[in-house]
C-alpha cells in the first residue's frame, strides 16, 4: 500500500504556501463611572486599548493579560472575549484577528504604570469621547464591547460584517 502522506519536506513546502494571520488582544478596563482606560503608543498615531500581539505559542486571553500587566502593571483576573474582528486584507498587516477580553472594573484612581518603551500617556475616557480618540471603525468595535457585556453574546465582526454569535 502506497505512503499517502507527505514527507516532511513536502510538508514543510505546503505550509509555506498557506497564509498568515496575526494575532492581537485587548482588555476593556472599566472604571465605576463606565469610562474606559485608554493608552497612547508612541509607535503609530491614534490611542488603543492596553494589549497587543499575541506570541507564538501563546493564546489570546494568555497573550491579551500578559500584555495588560506589561503595559500597564495591572494584574487582573482574565474576563471572558467580548468581540472579535477579523481585519481583512489590511495593508502591510495583511490579516489579522482582534479579540478584545473584559478587563473588569477598577478604581479611576489604581496605580497604573505604564510601560515607557511602547506607551506615552493613559486617559479614562467615557463613551461619548470613543469617536475622537479611537476613530469611527475602533468605536463602533468598542460600543460592541458594551452591548456584549449587557447581553452576554460575543460580537464578531469582519471589516465592517457583524456575524453575532451567543
Amino acid at each position: 500500500m502506497a505512503d499517502t502522506y507527505l514527507s516532511h519536506d513536502e510538508l514543510v513546502a505546503f505550509i509555506a504556501t498557506l497564509p498568515t494571520r496575526r494575532l492581537a488582544s485587548a482588555a476593556l478596563i472599566r472604571d465605576p463611572q463606565n469610562r474606559i482606560l485608554a493608552v497612547k503608543p508612541n509607535y503609530r498615531d491614534g490611542w488603543s486599548l492596553p494589549g497587543g500581539t499575541v506570541e507564538a505559542g501563546e493564546a489570546p486571553k494568555e497573550g491579551c493579560f500578559r500584555e495588560v500587566e506589561e503595559e500597564v502593571g495591572l494584574s487582573l483576573e482574565p474576563g471572558r472575549v467580548l468581540t472579535i474582528f477579523h481585519g481583512l486584507q489590511q495593508g502591510v498587516w495583511g490579516d489579522s484577528t482582534y479579540y478584545i477580553y473584559d478587563g473588569g472594573v477598577i478604581d479611576a484612581d489604581t496605580k497604573i504604570t505604564l510601560q515607557e518603551e511602547e506607551l506615552v500617556t493613559y486617559e479614562w475616557l467615557a463613551q461619548d469621547q470613543f469617536d475622537e480618540y479611537f476613530g469611527p471603525h475602533f468605536a463602533t468595535r468598542l460600543r460592541d464591547c458594551f452591548r456584549a457585556l449587557e447581553t452576554g453574546e460575543v460580537i464578531e465582526t469582519s471589516s465592517g460584517e457583524n456575524l453575532h454569535q451567543k
